[in-house]
Formats: structure tokens, sequence, C-alpha cells
């Protein structure tokens, strides 16, 4: 008998409704792990809303989703990154005047001797951006970077996070082509 791998990301007849207006009907997805897929539709069809629910900023109406082949019902974004799932949002989530460090770091900052240990979070971070090809200016503040460079610091921070599953809304809507192609790359 063959031992199959459950999906990493299921949905199963997801549905969401906002004041009478529905959003998504009996939405289905698979994805396997380590693969790689794109949801498409046209603008106002429903996809941010769908991965909203993966996160858990949304609550589905009806449906399930299971992450491993286990069922979920998230009930805050913070049950979903706790189950390994991470999200960069089509308008990302960053603190303008604060450096790349500070904004992957905050709410997991390491902590040596009851301070903010920079240098482990630093060289932790490094280490990821290297090792996925995701250049950074550290230092800067985060406002002052261009978008490709904010979007990779997004990254970053659900790879800090240890995040296994990734979901990116509408991750080329705002980057030049080069940033597409690098982007894809990675």
């Amino acid at each position: 008998m063959a031992i199959t791998t459950p999906a990493a990301v299921e949905l199963r007849n997801l549905s969401k409704s906002f004041d009478g207006v529905i959003a998504n009907a009996g939405v289905n997805l698979s994805v396997q792990p380590g693969s790689i897929h794109g949801v498409i539709g046209e603008n106002g069809a429903g996809k941010s809303t769908a991965m909203k629910m993966l996160y858990g900023i949304y609550r589905p109406d009806s449906g399930a989703i299971l992450i491993n082949g286990k069922k979920c019902a998230w009930t805050s974004p913070a049950e979903a990154i706790a189950a390994g799932l991470g999200m960069v949002h089509q308008h990302f989530m960053l603190g303008g005047p604060f450096t790349a460090v500070d904004n992957i770091v905050l709410g997991t900052e390491p902590v040596r001797w009851g301070l903010i240990d920079r240098k482990k979070a630093r060289a932790r971070l490094e280490g990821l951006a290297q090792q996925y090809g995701l250049r950074v200016d550290w230092e800067r503040p985060v406002g002052e970077l261009p978008v490709g460079v904010q979007q990779r610091i997004e990254i970053l921070k659900l790879l800090y996070r240890q995040a296994t599953i990734l979901i990116l809304d509408e991750p080329t809507a705002v980057l030049t082509p080069q940033e597409t192609n690098d982007l894809l790359r990675t």
C-alpha cells in the first residue's frame, strides 16, 4: 500500500459573503508540498478573499481549510502563523521609518540579558537573505527603499518566523519587470 502525503494546503468548498454579497462560493484548492501555485481571475473574483480566509483574516461562512491534512479553523492570523503560514499582502505591512531588521524581528526579537540582540537577529537574517538570494539594505529606513526590496523584506519576515507555506497576494502588481524576474527566479 502506497503512503500518500497530504496536501500542504487544501481548501474545501469555502464560501464567504459580506452583507449578502457573495465574495467566494465553493472554492476548492489543493497545493502539494514543495509546489508553487498561482490563483488567477478577474479583479473582484475573490482571490484575495480566499487567501485571507486561508490566513485567518476572514472566517469562512462554510467549507474547510486543511493544512498538512489537519482541519484548521483560525480565529486570527496569529494561529495561522503558528501553524507555519505566512502572507505577504498586496499592500505591504512595514513601518516606513524603521530599518529592515527592525521590521522583520518586531514581535520576535531575540533577547540577551534583557536587551534586544540585534547582532544575533542580523546574523540570522543575513544567512536567510544569502540562502534565498534576497539582497536587502539592512539599516536604511524601509520607506526609502524600492518597492522590490520592501517585498523582499516582507518575504524575509515570513522566513524569519519559519513559515513553511507562503501566500503572496498579487506579488508582481507593484514590481518592475526586472523585480518580477528576480522574484520568480527566487
